[in-house]
C-alpha cells in the first residue's frame, strides 16, 4: 500500500460517516473524524492538511456537497471523491460542472472505497509533472487520453478508448459496448462523456454516446458503426454536426 492519506469525510448521516471512518482505518488511512455540513468541512481544510475527500451530495440544512466540491476546485485543495444514492438527470447534471476523482453510489463496500482510494491517487500523481517522472517513468498509465478505468462488478478494470464503440445509459448504469465486449459500470454516462470527450467520445442522445474513431456513416438522422445505426435526437444534431465534419 501507499503512504496513509489524511481524508476528509462530509457525511450527513452518522452511522454511514462512522462507516466510512472505520472502513478508511481498517484500510490504513488516517481519516479525520466525519463532519456534515460545509462550514465544518472548510475548517478542516482551512487548518489540517487533506489529502482527499469524501463528499455526500446531499447534507442536512441546505448544504451541498457539490458546491463545497466547487470550492475545492476553486482552491485546487485536494482531490475528492463524491458519495450519493442520487443517480437522477438533476444530480448528474450539477456533478457535471466539478471535478471528481471518483463518484461512489449508496450502498457500498469496503472495495469500492479502497479502488476509488487507488484511482484518485493515481490522478493525483498524472497529474503532477514531479510525481509522474519519479514515480511512473516507464508506466503506460501516463498516456491518460488512451484508456479510462471503470468499477466493474467491485473490480476496476482498464477500457482502452481506441476499443470503445460506443456507450448507453441503463437507468443506474452504463453499458460500454467494445469491440472484445459489454461491460456493465455504475460510473454515470455524462461523468464518462465528461471525461472522454477529448478523447472522441461523443454524446448523440441523452441516453447514448459513440465512439467518433469507430463511426463508419452518419446523416442527419443516425450515425453508423458496423451493421448498426443509431438515432441522432434533435438536440443533439449540430454538435454532432460539428464535430464529425471536423475530423
Amino acid at each position: 500500500m501507499t503512504d496513509p492519506m489524511r481524508i476528509l469525510i462530509v457525511e450527513d448521516d452518522a452511522i454511514i460517516g462512522e462507516s466510512i471512518h472505520m472502513h478508511l482505518t481498517n484500510l490504513g488511512h488516517a481519516p479525520y473524524p466525519p463532519v456534515d455540513n460545509e462550514e465544518e468541512a472548510k475548517a478542516v481544510m482551512a487548518t489540517q492538511e487533506v489529502d482527499l475527500a469524501f463528499l455526500d451530495i446531499r447534507l442536512h440544512e441546505g448544504d451541498s456537497g457539490i458546491e463545497l466540491a466547487k470550492h475545492i476546485d476553486g482552491t485546487n485543495l485536494c482531490p475528492y471523491i463524491f458519495l450519493t444514492a442520487y443517480t437522477d438527470d438533476r444530480t448528474l447534471a450539477e456533478v457535471g460542472n466539478t471535478r471528481p476523482s471518483g463518484f461512489i453510489v449508496k450502498p457500498f463496500r469496503k472495495n469500492d472505497m479502497k479502488a476509488a482510494i487507488s484511482i484518485a491517487s493515481l490522478n493525483r500523481m498524472l497529474q503532477d509533472p514531479s510525481e509522474r517522472e519519479s514515480t511512473l517513468p516507464d508506466s503506460p498509465l501516463h498516456e491518460v487520453n488512451d484508456h479510462v478505468f471503470v468499477n466493474v462488478g467491485g473490480n476496476w478494470e482498464r477500457v482502452d478508448i481506441a476499443d470503445i464503440l460506443y456507450l448507453v445509459s441503463a437507468h443506474v448504469y452504463t453499458e460500454i459496448h467494445t469491440v472484445h465486449g459489454k461491460k456493465t459500470t455504475r460510473r454515470p454516462l455524462s461523468q464518462l462523456v465528461d471525461e472522454l470527450d477529448a478523447a472522441g467520445i461523443l454524446r448523440i442522445h441523452r441516453s447514448m454516446a459513440v465512439n467518433l474513431r469507430r463511426v463508419e456513416g452518419f446523416d442527419s438522422h443516425s450515425v453508423r458503426i458496423g451493421n448498426e445505426e443509431f438515432p441522432i435526437s434533435n438536440s443533439y444534431k449540430k454538435q454532432v454536426k460539428e464535430r464529425m465534419r471536423s475530423l
